[in-house]
């Protein structure tokens, strides 16, 4: 059992364990009642960091593609910066973003909530995506594609996903002090 703990993932362990038990009771073993299943480890919190951002960033400027710089820089700073779901990020059409007011308008049917939003974005997010969109030429409505975006990812080489740069935002926003009702 020690092997396995040690060898494979909690989960796999756990199953193991409890099939185990049951086998052990379907034979009527006198020590089935004994085995105890495993306690879940408790997960530690992610904290993101401004640091991990500046770190992805920097990788992303050593990306092999242009066009593939472009989006991924626009993608996670607009991520970042916006508290977008990266759900929300994939759908995102050139509609749904007012440039000027740097602003952001979520209709209800791409929100997990089903809620009608509007979010804002840093000029930097903004500088990044006017750069992405000089060099735009998607057969695709939505600007950053999810197939577009993982690969980039995947060529990144870090743990972090599109989906931790909304609980950066978040984190942020804490530590900066943002009301969280502001925040929501």
């Amino acid at each position: 059992m020690n092997t396995i703990k040690k060898k494979y993932s909690f989960s796999e362990y756990y199953q193991t364990v409890l099939f185990i038990k049951k086998l052990m009771r379907e034979i009527n073993a006198p020590f089935a009642a004994k085995i105890k299943l495993p306690k879940a480890p408790k997960r530690r919190k992610l904290v993101i960091k401004p640091k991990h951002v500046k770190s992805i960033l920097q990788k992303i400027d050593k990306l092999p593609y242009e066009p593939m710089r472009f989006r991924t820089k626009a993608d996670v700073l607009i991520a970042a910066t916006s508290g977008l779901r990266a759900e929300e990020l994939y759908n995102l059409t050139l509609g749904n973003i007012d440039l000027d007011n740097r602003m952001i308008s979520l209709e209800a049917e791409m929100t997990k909530d089903f809620e009608d939003r509007i979010t804002f974005f840093s000029e930097e997010a903004k500088a990044a995506l006017l750069d992405y969109l000089k060099n735009h030429k998607s057969r695709t409505l939505r600007l950053f594609p999810e197939s577009n975006i993982r690969r980039a990812f995947q060529q990144l080489n870090t743990n972090l996903r599109i989906k931790h740069m909304r609980k950066f935002f978040s984190q942020q926003s804490d530590r900066l002090g943002m009301p969280t009702a502001i925040k929501k």
